[in-house]
């Protein structure tokens, strides 16, 4: 009766964990970028030129803005100025959705066009919704009951700019992915240390580091983690690769543990190294160096790779501040500085992993020339941390619930309303959430969205994407959350 009853537990968080997964999907999906900005279509060039011509030269791209827009020039030639991660991930699905679009005999929009956007949900939005699953399921580890949970998978997936930018292939959202990833995996190596896991959170946090630029900083703190993680762990277990006692003895070598980890992580990284070097001659030149707009290569010559000091007014707008704050567009991530706190009781190490990343990340941002992050919506260069700070939040969710609630409530009403209205926005504008929500108000919602495909207009045309969501809402309230 025990074993049947632990069962049916397991499978209602499998189901519990399925229906967020399905729900942050169908929001993710339902909206789509209609085209004009550079970070995207630059990395959209990526993707086209390594899909259709083998290369990274990406001057064939059918929709390169002029002079190049957010690319690299370098021999006469235009590149990406992208890390190359999301684009590897998107190629083979590119060519996929590209040789269906053709076989349909479809003119308009263009196969590519047609294929770009199928990518974006396969190699954007399907991890995103894995990622809320999986911090459902995470989260577990900490002791949280189910239904908060529940919200705090909410909050992360629709509260945070996740939302916005798992509509949109950025690549900072799947490099949040990856390096959340490579964190539960460590995380579960306190309790036994295994090869395994090993091995895929070097991989991950590689692919990290060549998805997002400040991916390379988590993971190198993350590393640090891997290593005191090595060396506390007591034994290394036999059952990972059946070999014998005098194996195993000589892998209790907290050195032997870790190079797993290390090995992969750099085989990964040395991938952007390889097309740095194929494309510009050099392992370490990156392609800012090389942009085609000479304001931004000035910017990314200045300090390193655009880094110098951090300065006030930015780490202000970066946290607090209208124009690009963390805080200001979601309150709910406010919890993670108490959170920090409480989970140091406990789980001392993580949390310091989780703040320090945090610190540096938001540092480093502060101290970047493009700290305003050009047209687009929030602090996007901190996305690569926002799934750690929601398990920093966690202990505070769990302390004080009405508040975390009504912190996500509001979270997720800004978060929708940028999301629907538009997360590309003048790079100038210093209140982007209150200008999205004056025009939300008004019904002048321009991204795309699929209610609009149908002939729905304004507001209205969120009506399908709500009507979907309240069931899936419905159905967790059914399976007892």
């Amino acid at each position: 009766m025990a074993k049947q009853g632990i069962d049916l537990a397991t499978r209602a968080e499998r189901r519990r964990a399925w229906l967020i997964g399905w729900a942050l999907l169908c929001c993710y999906a339902y909206f789509f970028y209609v085209g004009g900005n550079w970070n995207i279509e630059s990395r959209n060039a990526q993707i086209f030129a390594l899909a259709e011509h083998h290369t990274l030269v990406i001057d064939d791209y059918p929709r390169l803005p002029p002079g190049g827009g957010d690319a690299a020039r370098y021999r006469g030639h235009y590149y990406s100025d992208k890390l190359i991660g999301p684009s590897l991930v998107a190629v083979p699905v590119y060519r996929l959705f590209r040789e269906m679009a053709t076989a349909s005999e479809i003119t308009f929009p263009p196969p590519y066009y047609i294929a770009l956007r199928l990518t974006n949900v396969i190699t954007n939005a399907l991890p995103s919704a894995l990622l809320g699953a999986l911090l459902y399921l995470f989260l577990a580890e900490l002791g949280l009951a189910a239904q908060l949970r529940v919200w705090l998978a909410f909050a992360y997936g629709l509260g945070t700019v996740a939302f916005p930018y798992s509509t949109a292939l950025f690549g900072h959202q799947l490099a949040a992915v990856a390096i959340a990833g490579a964190f539960m995996l460590l995380w579960r190596q306190r309790a036994g240390w295994s090869r395994r896991r090993a091995l895929a959170a070097g991989a991950l946090a590689g692919f990290g580091a060549i998805s997002d630029a400040m991916g390379v900083f988590v993971a190198a703190l993350l590393g640090l983690y891997a290593i005191w993680l090595a060396v506390a762990a007591k034994q290394e277990p036999v059952g990972d690769s059946g070999v014998g006692a005098s194996t195993s003895r000589l892998l209790d070598s907290s050195t032997l543990r870790l190079s797993p980890f290390a090995l992969i992580a750099l085989a990964v990284f040395s991938i952007q190294l390889a097309a740095n070097w194929s494309s510009f001659g050099s392992p370490l030149s990156f392609p800012q160096v090389y942009h085609a707009q000479a304001s931004f290569r000035a910017r990314h010559t200045a300090g390193l790779f655009g880094i110098h000091l951090p300065q006030l007014y930015p780490l202000y707008q970066l946290t607090l501040g209208p124009w690009r704050g963390l805080f200001h567009g979601s309150p709910v991530l406010l919890l993670a500085l108490p959170g920090f706190l409480l989970m140091a009781r406990r789980w001392r190490a993580e949390a310091i992993l989780i703040a320090a990343s945090w610190i540096v990340v938001l540092l480093a941002n502060a101290g970047y020339e493009n700290w305003t992050t050009g047209s687009a919506y929030g602090p996007r260069y901190q996305i690569v941390l926002i799934p750690l700070l929601i398990i920093a939040a966690a202990p505070a969710a769990e302390r004080s619930p009405v508040v975390f609630k009504l912190l996500a409530a509001i979270s997720i009403a800004f978060m929708a309303i940028v999301t629907a209205q538009t997360p590309f926005i003048p790079e100038d504008l210093r209140n982007p959430l209150s200008a999205a929500i004056e025009q939300f108000s008004r019904g002048n919602l321009l991204n795309g969205n699929l209610g609009m495909l149908v002939g729905l207009q304004g507001i209205a045309s969120l009506v399908p994407l709500i009507a979907v969501v309240s069931a899936f809402l419905l159905a967790l309230r059914r399976a007892r959350v």
